[in-house]
């Protein structure tokens, strides 16, 4: 049962009178990062993080190998930054909550690798994330386990563990 369908046809029912407004289905588009992004960009890393975080600055180093955003119509409902095309070290990756399911890390996750061949790709990730299956899936492998890695930026009442995988991808 699609719910939608059903309340804009009760509308058109209601008030034959009007307009009826038809939904226009959007593709998720992989753009580089604008200005315009980071307000939307600001609010998903604090959420999916913790606040604070600027990435302004990701315009400034090569946006067009370092950074991908996923787009929805105007929404932006994914991110995956690298701090520069030389050292190519994954600073965030992110989806919007409701997102989770689409493939949007993946696909970002394979955008950014693709604009930098040939270069080795570092992350530091929390132990207990999930997303250590996706870059296990993309070959990255652990190089070392860092005690108390995140001990600074996380709450003390978060269900994220402190400790982190630092895992690289040869290329």
């Amino acid at each position: 049962m699609d719910l939608m369908q059903d309340i804009r046809e009760h509308y058109s029912h209601m008030y034959p009178e009007r307009e009826q407004v038809t939904e226009v289905e959007a593709p998720i588009e992989y753009v580089t990062l604008q200005r315009w992004h980071l307000p939307q960009v600001h609010e998903m890393l604090a959420r999916a993080f913790w606040t604070g975080i600027d990435v302004s600055d990701s315009l400034e180093y090569s946006p067009e190998r370092c950074t991908v955003v996923a787009m929805y119509k105007r929404m932006v409902v994914g991110v995956a930054l690298l701090s520069s095309p030389q050292e190519t070290y994954i600073t965030y990756l992110a989806v919007k909550p409701g997102w989770d399911n689409a493939q949007i890390a993946t696909s970002m996750l394979y955008h950014l690798i693709t604009l930098n061949p040939r270069k080795d790709i570092i992350l530091h990730v929390s132990i207990n994330n999930p997303a250590v299956l996706l870059y296990n899936r993309f070959g990255f492998k652990a190089e070392e386990f860092i005690v108390g890695f995140y001990d600074d930026y996380l709450d003390s009442k978060s269900r994220a563990s402190k400790n982190a995988f630092r895992l690289r991808l040869r290329q």
